[in-house]
């Protein structure tokens, strides 16, 4: 603006000159009578003429200074912010020499800067590219944009390319998986639970608590030789092992426990039953009696806890035989599989949005191609296990014999109904699974639950069998449930009251789950993306009984006689889940022991697994 000032006022000033020269010719041809008509004019002008020369160059020479002023300043402003550009422009194609030095038109890959691990035997994966990102524009157009467009295409690229390498990184580590080294692994879980929950005999209570902290170790020194151990979080104030201050007598007021970490389940293997049908197995952990394993998030889609495993979950040192056959012949491994991703469908689009419109952009990232998977063969049909432990003394004193066991016999199977996965997306039918067993146990009353809650009518009750059925399925998207657990002998005693009981205990469950965004390859329902789950389960001769606390007649030993779950749930991203769940619980009518009241309760839960 200020140039064109400058060159408008010289062009005017040339233009006034040659129209003076023109003027002083035109006069000059004119003659002499001119001249000496005007010459006492110009004598009588002269003065005047003399002033107008003085201040006419003065105006010009200030009016030019202000204008140079106001360039000088402009060009000092736009130097400083080129000089900026041009360190931001310098650093950022300085992060790249090798890109700088080959043009875009080339198309070479660099060369990646982390060496994948090598991937296990049972999954063959292409080798990873690296990050294909464009290299900067030297051409005579790009060099003719503007500089801060240029400064801010090259950040774009450089925070790209950060991105990538990071990702590289990542699935380079992941690709060891979670071992320490050739022979451990670890795993593990924290799990946070919020509860609004009523109860049979009070007020409705909130509740925020840790659910669950493990940490998982598995042990393979071979395909022979194999073990695990499970470290589980304990806040003390259990019924099974409290620790700490003990409850303050007689005002009933509880104890404070002490957390700790204690050892929740271990077992040593020799044998591979992929190999040969016989296995030794030694260690403490859950017998087989129903469905459960000790694991309650692999066991259940639910937060709360079905009466089937509330009730007879037995927790023991034990050690016998497991088989299962026939032995799958040897055969090559099946070919890999590139399995398409879950993706969830609530809560992450939700808070990605949310993010975005609080202005938040994610980097960009480079796209992966999913790792082809090989599916491990399928296990022989018929399994089972036979072990052995040492019962309480609370049921037998004195005993000295290893004379409580536990039995298992199962049958399992899977089909796809004879079509190709990849024709089977919109099945609700194939593929299909099948696990059906049976188990006995020597003495139910070993269970956690009835061990405690009937600890003082223990040897009078005595040994009491039982036996449990169970059945796991699944139909395309559906996954099913069904499980009955029970005694095969009354147990009789006195209660604290003096009044004669006689009780057979019995529970079962039905579960039906659903899952969002299936496809024919997913090996479990609710271990990906969205799903949704219904349980039920109920109970028989679990009303309770009385004692005696501080000469106060005291119901203990009780389950609901109806318990039910509305559970849904979402892996928000890997190793992340969150769920929420309605729970209502019906206990016995009076006549039967209970109160006849209905609890109800709402949780939330999300859980960390790595």
């Amino acid at each position: 603006m200020i140039w064109g000032r400058r060159d408008e006022r010289v062009a005017g000033l040339g233009r006034r000159w040659q129209a003076a020269e023109t003027r002083t010719v035109k006069s000059t041809k004119r003659g002499c009578y001119r001249v000496c008509s005007v010459y006492p004019f110009v004598f009588r002008a002269a003065p005047a003429l003399f002033s107008l020369a003085l201040l006419v160059p003065s105006h010009a020479a200030a009016a030019e200074n202000e204008d140079i002023a106001a360039l000088r300043r402009m060009l000092g402003e736009l130097k400083a912010e080129n000089r900026k550009l041009s360190e931001r422009l310098s650093a950022l194609e300085g992060t790249s020499p090798a890109r700088r030095t080959k043009p875009a038109a080339e198309h070479q890959r660099p060369a990646p800067a982390v060496t994948a691990a090598k991937p296990a035997p049972t999954v063959q994966s292409p080798p990873v590219d690296p990050p294909a990102l464009p290299a900067p524009d030297l051409s005579d157009a790009a060099a003719k944009r503007p500089l801060n467009e240029r400064v801010r295409d090259l950040e774009i690229g450089w925070a790209a390319n950060e991105n990538a390498t990071r990702q590289i990184l990542r699935d380079t580590l992941n690709k060891t998986g979670p071992k320490i080294n050739n022979f451990l692994t670890l795993s593990g879980v924290v799990e946070g639970v919020a509860s609004r929950a009523g109860s049979f005999t009070g007020p409705t209570q909130e509740n925020l608590s840790l659910g669950t902290a493990e940490l998982d170790f598995d042990i393979k020194l071979s395909d022979w030789l194999t073990g695990a151990l499970v470290l589980h979080f304990d806040s003390g104030t259990g019924a099974i092992f409290p620790t700490g201050n003990q409850p303050v007598v007689p005002t009933n007021v509880p104890g404070v426990g002490v957390d700790r970490f204690t050892l929740d389940r271990t077992h040593v293997t020799v044998g591979d039953l992929m190999q040969f049908p016989i296995a030794a197995r030694f260690g403490v952990e859950v017998l087989h009696f129903g469905t459960s394993t000790g694991v309650a998030r692999l066991d259940t889609l639910s937060i709360g806890t079905p009466l089937t495993t509330e009730v007879f979950e037995n927790r023991q040192t034990a050690g016998g035989l497991e088989f299962a056959w026939p032995t799958p012949p040897r055969q090559p491994p099946p070919a890999p599989v590139v399995v398409p991703r879950v993706s969830p469908l609530v809560v992450a689009p939700a808070v990605s949005q949310l993010m975005r419109w609080l202005g938040y952009t994610p980097l960009p990232e480079r796209p992966f191609r999913p790792t082809p998977v090989t599916f491990p063969f399928d296990p022989a049909p018929f399994y089972g296990s036979v072990v052995t432990y040492k019962g309480s003394d609370s049921i037998i004193p004195g005993r000295t014999k290893i004379d409580d066991y536990n039995a298992s016999l199962g049958f399992r199977t899977r089909g796809h109904c004879g079509v190709p996965y990849d024709q089977l997306k919109d099945s609700l039918i194939c593929p299909w699974t099948l696990d059906f067993h049976v188990d006995y146990s020597s003495s139910v009353f070993e269970s956690r639950f009835l061990h405690s809650s009937y600890l003082p009518f223990l040897s009078q009750i005595g040994q009491i069998p039982g036996i449990a059925a169970s059945l796991k399925t699944s139909f395309g998207p559906f996954a099913f449930v069904g499980e009955v657990n029970a005694a095969i002998q009354d147990a009789r005693f006195i209660d604290g009251l003096g009044i004669a009981r006689s009780m057979m205990p019995m529970t079962w469950q039905a579960s039906i789950a659903y899952q969002f965004d299936w496809n024919p390859w997913i090996q479990e329902i609710g271990a990906q993306g969205d799903y949704i789950s219904l349980g039920y389960s109920g109970s028989k001769d679990m009303a309770g009984v009385s004692i005696l606390q501080s000469g106060v007649p005291t119901r203990v030993g009780f389950v609901p006689q109806h318990r039910l779950f509305l559970t849904g749930g979402e892996w928000v991203m890997d190793g992340l889940k969150v769920a929420v769940e309605y729970s209502a619980n019906w206990d016995y009518p009076v006549s039967a022991g209970g109160t006849g009241k209905v609890a109800h309760g709402w949780f939330g839960l999300i859980q960390l697994n790595f």
